[in-house]
């Protein structure tokens, strides 16, 4: 099962802060990091903080289109953010492994990765407003936060490819690079498919006579919306 969250009550390892005190057993630092992504030359602490970062994020997408899907009336909708978590599962899991790979811990959730934890936490709990709009409204909102979720996805993985070619002939490098690939293809695909959702969601209802009769007939709105999506 995927996890929803990493916290060290659940095995997360983390870096002390300011604000924050880790037990012994919980507890890293940069001197245990130096080794990530051994012989390529890059700043290994730091790497490891940002791949961090970039899985958490992902991590979140699959938070945040699991409660998409299930708050959706339209089922085409609600197919589509189905997939959207199937796929930011799938890129987690790639995050995941690519850490192991360059010798690093899945479960250390950096600083980085907790303020990013953070804001996405903070999308997600955007949709308990329920009072702020109609059902149309939360519509649209559901797919701008997609869209804005996969941007990430999509600026993340180019990121790693950056990562990958400063890293020299190294090992570090291959699998940086093949991972990059698979992370961007998924992130891109899913970035269109909400392009067009979004798109063909707006045209429709300012071809409508009012948000009102869209709202009176999602049935005949969701039928119109998987014909656009064809």
């Amino acid at each position: 099962m995927t996890r929803s969250a990493l916290r060290t009550e659940t095995g997360a390892m983390i870096k002390p802060g300011p604000m924050a005190t880790v037990t012994p057993e919980r507890a890293v630092d940069d001197e245990q990091l130096a080794a990530f992504a051994a012989g390529s030359g890059l700043n290994g602490p730091f790497l490891a903080d940002q791949l961090s970062a970039w899985m958490t994020h992902d991590l979140m997408g699959v938070c945040l289109f699991g409660m998409l899907a299930r708050r959706t009336p339209n089922p085409i909708l609600a197919g589509l953010y189905n997939r959207l978590r199937t796929s930011a599962t799938e890129r987690m899991q790639t995050w995941e492994a690519l850490i192991g790979e360059l010798g690093g811990m899945p479960k250390y959730v950096s600083p980085t990765a907790r303020m990013t934890g953070g804001m996405d936490e903070k999308i997600i709990a955007s949709f308990l407003l329920n009072g702020s709009g109609d059902e149309l409204t939360f519509e649209t909102a559901g797919l701008n936060a997609a869209f804005a979720t996969l941007s990430l996805d999509v600026l993340n993985a180019q990121s790693l490819t950056n990562c990958a070619e400063k890293a020299g002939d190294s090992q570090a490098r291959q699998v940086m690079q093949a991972a990059a690939t698979r992370l961007s293809g998924s992130a891109q695909e899913g970035l269109s498919e909400v392009e067009k959702a979004l798109s063909a969601s707006m045209l429709l209802q300012l071809s409508s006579g009012t948000a009102q009769k869209v709202m009176q007939g999602m049935d005949k709105a969701a039928s119109k919306i998987k014909n656009a999506l064809r």
